[in-house]
């Protein structure tokens, strides 16, 4: 990635933090705060450390990408801080959730939908203003796993992405409570070129 495609990407990702914040703070009635620490370019063969150290479970959803631009989008958090987010979500004391039931799961797949589509809207207002097609997720999935485990069963499922993966450091600030995770996003095989234009056009994200 050359350094102007880098700071382009750059500026979507904090606009999509800032966007994100203002949709989960509605969503929840509660001030968020999501921001991005740094934007790293990394090889694919190094998707899943970056999740976590390989021996501790991560707890993902992961966005499939088509349209404009394509590829995957994955929000990870290493088990014992997804699970303490799922409980600032459902408004429960941190510690309450000790394993994943269905509000859990829920609770961190809407999270993800919000701030996903947040992205992915930066993303394509930034690379791709004038396609009529926009950006189309899938809907995201639940996957808890170890790291590379959790990066098979992505990859598998979306076998034309590209060899680099573009790590976002991130933090959520829920009324005061911090919690970090990982977003990542791995473009497919064209890279963060615009696809060509296509004549149906998609509704937007919510």
């Amino acid at each position: 990635m050359t350094g102007q495609s880098h700071d382009t990407v750059k500026d979507a990702f904090h606009r999509g933090a800032r966007d994100g914040s203002a949709a989960l703070a509605k969503w929840l009635g509660r001030p968020v705060t999501l921001s991005v620490d740094r934007l790293e370019t990394l090889p694919i063969d190094s998707a899943a450390a970056v999740l976590g150290s390989g021996d501790e479970a991560v707890c993902s959803c992961a966005m499939g990408i088509s349209g404009a631009v394509g590829g995957l989008l994955l929000l990870a958090a290493e088990d014992g801080a997804a699970l303490s987010l799922a409980d600032t979500l459902l408004d429960h004391p941190v510690g309450t959730a000790t394993e994943w039931g269905e509000l859990e799961r829920s609770a961190l797949i809407e999270t993800a939908n919000i701030v996903g589509c947040a992205y992915l809207n930066a993303l394509c207002a930034i690379l791709a203003p004038e396609n009529a097609v926009g950006i189309i997720p899938s809907p995201p999935v639940f996957l808890r796993d170890f790291p590379a485990a959790v990066m098979e069963a992505v990859l598998m499922q979306q076998p034309l992405l590209g060899d680099t993966v573009l790590l976002a450091n991130s933090e959520f600030r829920i009324f005061g409570t911090l919690f970090r995770c990982s977003l990542v996003f791995v473009p497919d095989a064209a890279g963060l070129q615009p696809h060509a234009h296509q004549s149906d056009r998609s509704e937007p994200l919510s």
